[in-house]
């Protein structure tokens, strides 16, 4: 009875197991069916659709999201695109470059700039000297708007010095006190409206002249009560000597703007001057003096200066000799000059 009873719970059994009640059940609990009673490429089938462990419908799992979904790359313009800079070309989506991006620099405030180089000069008595130190210090401002700015040009700081080279205590420098370098001034109508970075700065050639009125007649320019405009002059053994001396500075500017608050270039400059007297008989009258730099093209920098100033202003950092204060003029103001 118990044989019997084993034998139908076993048969009943293999026919659940068994699809639709045909077919032979698999060695081991739980399998998949035997090859001959799977559809082709079928392997690993999972059960008929309500039974334990069915997969997601074919086409979902492993498949690549649709165009568009998480992955696919941010349309141009939208957040994590590239932020344009100014001038930089850009990849249309046509494949297309755009066109530079052109961008005006405002010219208007004040700019200075110091320049140091070697040249020569030719002096009364001492004749030419050459690897003479050249300096001077310049403020600009430019000043109205386009197309009709207004652009001065000042000397705040100039000097030479020459040191010789047998006796390096033997220096002679040429300066000039404030109140005189101030009258090297000289101003232009230029259009600088159409200023970009990498253009050329439209400035034209420049006469800085001291000394004389706008017809070259003499004139008290410095106002110290001697002629023309006064140069002060310390030379061999310490020897203080003033100059009385009409001067013409020319000064051509090749200049470009690498950025908003700099003009680059160089510079092709030297001076000329008449001394009218002097305070020592020992310099003869009308004698001509020359100051002329080696190079040509001398590099300069010209800067903007923020929130503007005067000479008294600018962070020179070029070390110029100390003029000492003027003697009595040599032509008090009851005695008329000759």
């Amino acid at each position: 009875m118990m044989f019997r009873t084993t034998y139908a719970a076993v048969a009943f059994a293999a026919l659940i197991a068994s699809p639709l009640g045909c077919g032979t059940a698999s060695e081991n609990s739980g399998s998949a069916a035997t090859a001959a009673q799977t559809p082709a490429a079928a392997a690993g089938t999972p059960a008929p659709t309500g039974s334990g462990g069915t997969p997601t419908p074919m086409g979902s799992r492993g498949t690549p999201p649709s165009t568009g979904s998480s992955g696919t790359p941010t349309p141009m313009s939208s957040s994590g695109a590239p932020v344009s800079t100014a001038g930089a070309q850009q990849s249309l989506p046509s494949g297309e470059m755009a066109s530079p991006i052109t961008r005006s620099i405002d010219p208007v405030g004040v700019w200075w700039t110091e320049v140091e180089t070697v040249g020569s000069e030719v002096l009364p008595i001492l004749d030419k000297l050459t690897g003479t130190k050249i300096r001077f210090v310049m403020r600009v401002e430019v000043s109205a708007t386009a197309p009709n700015h207004t652009v001065t040009f000042k000397f705040c700081q100039l000097q030479t010095e020459w040191t010789d080279p047998m006796d390096s205590s033997n220096v002679t420098t040429i300066g000039f006190r404030p109140d005189t370098v101030a009258a090297f001034s000289e101003s232009a109508k230029v259009d600088l409206g159409g200023l970009s970075p990498g253009a050329k700065v439209p400035l034209p050639s420049l006469t800085f002249r001291g000394g004389t009125d706008e017809s070259g007649k003499e004139k008290d320019e410095d106002g110290d009560g001697n002629p023309a405009v006064t140069a002060w002059v310390r030379t061999l053994l310490g020897i203080e000597i003033e100059v009385y001396e009409t001067i013409a500075i020319r000064a051509s500017l090749d200049l470009t703007v690498p950025d908003d608050d700099t003009l680059m270039g160089t510079l092709d400059f030297g001076a000329d001057a008449v001394i009218v007297t002097s305070n020592n008989p020992i310099i003869a009258d009308g004698t001509a003096v020359t100051i002329t730099p080696d190079s040509k093209t001398v590099p300069i920098t010209v800067k903007r200066l923020p929130g503007g100033g005067d000479c008294g202003t600018l962070p020179s950092t070029i070390k110029f000799t100390a003029v000492p204060p003027p003697p009595p003029p040599l032509f008090p103001p009851s005695e008329p000059a000759p």
